[in-house]
């Protein structure tokens, strides 16, 4: 796929708009994945995968039957994790994974696997082309790369921001939003070509009136809201960008 610099120097020329839109509906889920983990582990069973981010920000996510790290391990035909919190990461080894302290902004192992993937981490990066660019170096031919980040469309976001009486924060680490359209570019930036992206389901909210519009999701859905309004964490599948 041609980026689209190669087309025209306008990014708002109507070509590029709607080159740009038929991608994004080509590599668009229909349907809302119902958890995360499942998925994700469906996506590396028998596989060789590297998890960036095992610890979770802090070591008690690792006591959760869903932690993702120990899932996937469950699964993948082989499973490395790294992380860049020293303790953390020495208790997680003491405990039997294969684990390491490394920063892959920094520089990737010098490993290959058939599916990298990053659970909630890019969204706390500042240097995201040395990240993305050093993941794409770790991936086979024909290997995946799935990154997993938090929806800036989400309904509960979008109300929060419209109405609240306080400027929405989401995390106080967070420097960064990712939609379909800016991860598509950061990703063709690196090599990578976005061939699918989902949502994830919220099944329920803490208020009553939260819990009053997720139950009636389908109606939302068949009145023409898309789906993605219901997704709180979006998930986005990359392979290597074949060269033209």
């Amino acid at each position: 796929m041609k980026q689209w610099q190669s087309i025209t120097k306008d990014p708002n020329a109507p070509q590029i708009t709607k080159t740009r839109q038929g991608a994004l509906s080509q590599a668009r889920n229909h349907t809302l994945v119902k958890d995360r983990v499942d998925y994700l582990c469906q996506l590396v069973k028998g596989k060789r995968v590297l998890d960036v981010g095992v610890v979770d920000h802090q070591l008690g996510s690792a006591e959760s039957p869903e932690w993702l790290h120990g899932r996937l391990c469950e699964v993948a035909s082989e499973c490395e994790g790294v992380d860049v919190l020293p303790n953390e990461v020495a208790e997680l080894r003491r405990r039997g994974f294969s684990v390491s302290c490394t920063n892959i902004v920094e520089s990737p192992l010098p490993l290959v696997f058939d599916v990298v993937i990053c659970g909630e981490v890019l969204e706390h990066i500042d240097a995201t082309r040395a990240f993305l660019e050093n993941c794409r170096k770790m991936l086979t031919e024909n290997g995946q790369l799935i990154l997993t980040a938090p929806n800036p469309w989400y309904a509960n976001v979008i109300m929060k921001a419209a109405f609240g009486s306080l400027t929405f924060q989401d995390n106080a680490d967070h420097v960064a939003w990712y939609d379909p359209s800016t991860i598509f570019e950061l990703g063709a930036r690196c090599g990578l070509e976005l061939y699918k992206y989902s949502g994830v389901r919220v099944q329920t909210g803490r208020s009553f009136v939260a819990r009053c519009f997720f139950k009636l999701a389908d109606v939302w859905t068949t009145l023409g809201i898309r789906h993605e309004v219901l997704a709180k964490t979006m998930i986005y599948e990359f392979k290597p960008r074949t060269s033209e």
